[in-house]
Parts: structure tokens; C-alpha cells; sequence
């Protein structure tokens, strides 16, 4: 299962290997029995920065995730935000949740790893622009209720792909930035 934070409803699609499906998170129980899911993607999320109740990865969304999951089921988070990274990266510390994979640099690293090494055309916008793309991979260990961490993180300068197209001249495949 792969999920977004998309404010669309799409339908169902299913592959050979899973199923994706585009919704609003809160959503899930009305779609998913109770241990159904063997492993959620977050792929690519806004990080809200502002917002800690609505980050697909803080203690609301990975409690309403728990309801859903398989006892051994695994997480999967693939960001380019740092902030988004490092909150989740304390959010799993504090609650002693079992990490399986975390790197700042997904492709920097050395590791290989088939599913991961494909790159969607969004990912390849944000490396093109010399980000890193950070990965997760963690379950939810034992079912004990988790807390937020209480941590400043430096916000990221984060832009949508518009946002930072209308803000830098694009000459062959530099940006220059406007001032």
C-alpha cells in the first residue's frame, strides 16, 4: 500500500506485487481491517512543518497506521525533507520503535536495494536540484502509545516544483536564482 497525502480520492488500482490507493489518511479503517497491511509506504509527504497533528509520520497518523498493520508489518518513509527526516528520526527515539534502514542520502550511501533504487519523476526533480532523498524503514513495535518529541528542527526550504520554477531562470540545466 502506498500512501499519499493527496486531498483526491482515486480508485483502487491494483498490481501483481500490491495495491495503491490515493485518500485521505484518516480514511483507513473505513477501508482496512485490522491487520490487514504488511507494509505502508509514505512516500514524498508535505512535511508540515507548521502542523505536527497533520505529518503522515507523527504519533496521530502512526497510531490510526497501528490499527491497520500486521504485527510484524514495516513502515517505509522516502522524503527529501531533512525536517520531516530528523522529526520522524526523533519521533522513532523517543519511542523506542524498531528501525530497520535510515540514511540521509538514499543513493549516496552505497546501499542498493531494487524497489528503492526506482525513482519517481517528482524524485527525480528534487536530485536534479541537489537534494538528497532520506529513507526509513521501521515498524511499530509493541502497542503502547507514543509521544511527540518535544526537539527543535531547522525547517527546511522546502518549495513545491512551480514555487521554485517561478523563483529561479532556468538557463539550459542551471538555475539561477531571482532576486
Amino acid at each position: 500500500m502506498c500512501l499519499t497525502g493527496s486531498r483526491q480520492d482515486f480508485p483502487l488500482q491494483s498490481f501483481s506485487s500490491g495495491t495503491a490507493l490515493r485518500m485521505y489518511a484518516e480514511m483507513l479503517e473505513s477501508v482496512f481491517a485490522p491487520g490487514e497491511i504488511a507494509e505502508l509506504w509514505i512516500t514524498f509527504p508535505d512535511p508540515q512543518m507548521a502542523k505536527a497533528r497533520k505529518r503522515l509520520s507523527g504519533t496521530r497518523f502512526l497510531s490510526l497506521y497501528r490499527k491497520i498493520l500486521a504485527p510484524q508489518a514495516v513502515i517505509h518513509l522516502k522524503t527529501d525533507s531533512l525536517f520531516l527526516y530528523r522529526y520522524t528520526s526523533a519521533l522513532i527515539e523517543l519511542n523506542h520503535l524498531p528501525v530497520e534502514v535510515r540514511t540521509e542520502d538514499l543513493y549516496g550511501c552505497g546501499w542498493e536495494d531494487k524497489i528503492l533504487s526506482i525513482k519517481t519523476f517528482y524524485e527525480k526533480q528534487w536530485l536534479s536540484r541537489g537534494k538528497q532523498i532520506k529513507y526509513l524503514r521501521f515498524s511499530l513495535g509493541e502497542d503502547i502509545p507514543l509521544t511527540e518529541p518535544d526537539v527543535e528542527i531547522e525547517k527546511d526550504d522546502y518549495h513545491s516544483e512551480t514555487r521554485y520554477m517561478n523563483s529561479h531562470l532556468v538557463h539550459g540545466n542551471k538555475a539561477i536564482r531571482n532576486n
